[in-house]
């Protein structure tokens, strides 16, 4: 199996990371990029990231034959961005010196559930943004993954434009002080609300600026800020109705069924990922949840590995 090749793509609101690997699973070149979520930075971006991540690893590796490649992107939700999305790569693909088999392109949260190797599974991801996906007796169900213009509820951007608005709301005086104006603005190294102001709007602003406020949420649980508080139970509420909400989509009734967590909100704020585990086991008590322990890439490549097994039975 060494002499065959896959490549998986984890492309985020945040970043992308590539990987291409043997069957057996030995890697050969792995690489991080910016972005790729066409929504939030553009289609001129996104296909300069492509572009860059292959010519980086042409410059490492011989013109392989890749047999899979396994594009998993975040802000592919329609037909109409699966084919701007596919049009990207397919202009990448050309510009490199790899020769490719059978290309999956996919929402990167369908692709990483589907890499988890079961079919009765929901995976619910909380990062910059957020989304569950279920699968049950050939049922699928999406929810969520509607993008930080209109939706991503419970999901890094998500508490992030929570916490600035209850930091310019406290400056005006329209809701309590909170700690988090304290902690935001000594992680920015800026003096005031109105340079952190100056700092949201800058020319660079990018989404995931935004996102990394939520980075200090947990913190200021913890010292039982009340604002904070408020805005954590909100993100719980928000991240049970995605699951909650596939799972009745997929007609799931109680039977056996396991759920995955993976993403930074749910990594790094124990509160969230407590408070969010005990509302599901109480009311599914035969749910079995488990916070994954490997990152959403590793899945990626398990979907382009699976891919590859199918195509050599047939």
């Amino acid at each position: 199996m060494t002499n065959h090749y896959i490549l998986a793509v984890d492309g985020g609101a945040t970043k992308t990371v590539m990987t291409i690997r043997t069957a057996d699973g030995r890697e050969l070149f792995s690489a991080t990029s910016t972005s790729s979520n066409y929504q939030a930075v553009g289609v001129e971006h996104v296909q300069h990231v492509f572009t860059g991540l292959l010519r980086s690893a042409a410059a490492h590796l011989p013109s392989l034959h890749i047999d899979v490649a396994v594009f998993a992107i975040a802000g592919v939700d329609t037909l109409q961005d699966e084919k701007i999305v596919g049009e990207m790569i397919q202009q990448s693909i050309e510009r490199s010196p790899f020769t490719f088999g059978h290309i999956i392109l996919e929402n990167d949260v369908e692709a990483t559930a589907k890499g988890l190797g079961k079919n009765n599974v929901s995976l619910l991801i909380s990062g910059t943004g957020a989304i569950c996906y279920s699968l049950m007796d050939e049922k699928m169900s999406r929810t969520g993954g509607w993008g930080h213009r209109i939706g991503d509820e419970g999901g890094g951007y998500w508490i992030g434009k929570q916490i600035a608005k209850a930091i310019f709301r406290a400056a005006d005086g329209r809701n309590e002080a909170t700690v988090l104006t304290e902690f935001i603005l000594q992680a920015h190294q800026v003096h005031s609300t109105d340079e952190l102001y100056n700092y949201i709007y800058s020319s660079d602003y990018t989404n995931s600026r935004l996102a990394h406020f939520s980075s200090f949420l947990q913190q200021a649980v913890e010292q039982n800020d009340s604002v904070a508080q408020k805005i954590a139970h909100d993100a719980v509420q928000e991240l049970v109705l995605l699951i909650t909400t596939s799972l009745k989509n997929i007609g799931y009734h109680n039977e056996a069924h396991s759920l995955f967590f993976n993403g930074g909100v749910l990594k790094h704020n124990p509160f969230i990922l407590q408070a969010v585990t005990e509302e599901i086991q109480q009311m599914y008590p035969a749910i079995h949840i488990e916070l994954c322990k490997d990152k959403p890439l590793e899945s990626i490549f398990q979907r382009g590995l699976h891919a590859f097994e199918q195509i050599q039975l047939h």
